[in-house]
């Protein structure tokens, strides 16, 4: 009897070698895949957590985060490390392990966000330069001022160089850019004023108006050129029927402008207004005449 105990166990372990065996027989390529890839990323994103923390380990509060992560990414490495019943729980896996990944970026910065960052401090370091060695030219700044400007740009040279920086680091050099940039500017002459405009030439003044005595010696000589037209045209011969509506309103208009034109008195007398007058009459019985 003593000697069934050890049997079993044996057989126990026979059994669990068998059940193991039978998974592998079940287990789809895909699956296995997924298992793979779960095991290799959980191991990477413990090692770059570990890298950036060194990487940062100037940076106290962003250490400390990173640190933070710690139990939630061994977790995802045990989660990783075992058997998954079926493919669906494989890929949650492969899920909380992404996130896990998004959580480091939005921490550290990726790579992409470090590169803009590195180029941005770049631009605007050499942009800094470019106006310092014109002022110098100029001779318009006191020396004095350029050499401060210029030694402090000398000291922010070697991060704009820096290589394997982190992105809390370059986002300090940007404020700092940012912050030099200003002085820069600051020392740059103000533009000559612009000048003043010139004032606007005043308008000719407008000539006097014509005495209306004046006005109405040329109303006189026009419509009489226009009456004599207008008898020459009624006499000439028979008036086709389709003109006679429009021969009597010229004819009415015509005795209006010959009561108007003496009548300088009137308050309604104008001598534009009676010059257009004439002027229509005169177009409207050139119309009668083709």
């Amino acid at each position: 009897m003593s000697f069934l105990r050890p049997a079993a166990c044996v057989g126990g372990m026979v059994l669990a070698l068998s059940s193991t065996g039978a998974w592998a027989q079940k287990a789809s390529p895909e699956l296995t895949a997924c298992i793979a890839a779960n095991r290799q990323a959980a191991t990477d994103l413990l090692q770059a957590r570990d890298s950036e923390i060194r990487r940062h380990a100037l940076h106290a509060v962003l250490v400390s985060r990173l640190q933070g992560l710690g139990s939630g990414f061994n977790q995802l490495k045990a989660n990783a490390a075992r058997v998954p019943r079926n493919l669906a729980e494989c890929e949650k896996t492969t899920e909380a392990l992404n996130a896990g990944r998004e959580q480091l970026e939005r921490i550290v910065g990726t790579p992409e966000q470090l590169a803009e960052c590195a180029t941005a401090n770049q631009t605007a370091y050499g942009q800094m330069q470019a106006v310092l060695l014109e002022l110098q030219a100029g001779g318009k700044v006191p020396a004095a001022r350029l050499e401060a400007v210029a030694g402090r740009l000398d000291q922010l040279r070697p991060g704009v160089n820096r290589d394997g920086q982190t992105l809390t680091d370059c986002r300090a050099l940007s404020a700092e850019i940012e912050t030099e940039k200003a002085a820069v500017q600051r020392l740059a002459p103000p533009p000559p004023a612009a000048p003043a405009p010139r004032p606007a030439a005043s308008a000719p003044p407008a000539p006097a108006g014509v005495p209306p005595a004046v006005c109405r010696q040329g109303h006189t000589r026009q419509y009489n050129e226009l009456a004599q037209a207008y008898a020459a045209f009624v006499s000439a011969g028979p008036i086709p029927q389709e003109l006679m509506a429009s021969l009597q309103s010229l004819s009415e208009r015509l005795t209006r402008l010959a009561a108007q034109i003496p009548d300088t008195n009137s308050p309604d007398w104008n001598c534009d207004d009676i010059n257009r007058a004439l002027e229509r009459a005169r177009n409207d019985l050139a119309k009668l005449k083709r």
